[in-house]
């Protein structure tokens, strides 16, 4: 979902998620398995806010997890 938002339109932006998603791996050593993949969920899902089609106010932050919570994703994804 964050690949198809941000890849064509704002490649250094999925550059960037990309590189915080590969960092998580190795801190995610240090986490259970669901406490892991929630790790990786939120790393590559929290910049979609700069999305120009989910960018309603301007505040990533805002626009992305209002996004995130209409699509039903867990609060601890960042959805609110």
């Amino acid at each position: 979902m964050a690949e198809e938002r941000l890849a064509d339109s704002l490649p250094r932006r999925w550059a960037h998620v990309r590189g915080v998603a590969k960092r998580t791996e190795r801190a995610g050593g240090l986490l259970g398995l669901g406490d892991r993949e929630l790790l990786k969920a939120a790393a590559v899902l929290h910049d979609v806010g700069y999305a120009p089609e989910l960018a309603l106010t301007g505040f990533h932050p805002l626009d992305g997890a209002r996004y995130l919570a209409g699509e039903g994703f867990p609060e601890r994804v960042g959805a609110r």
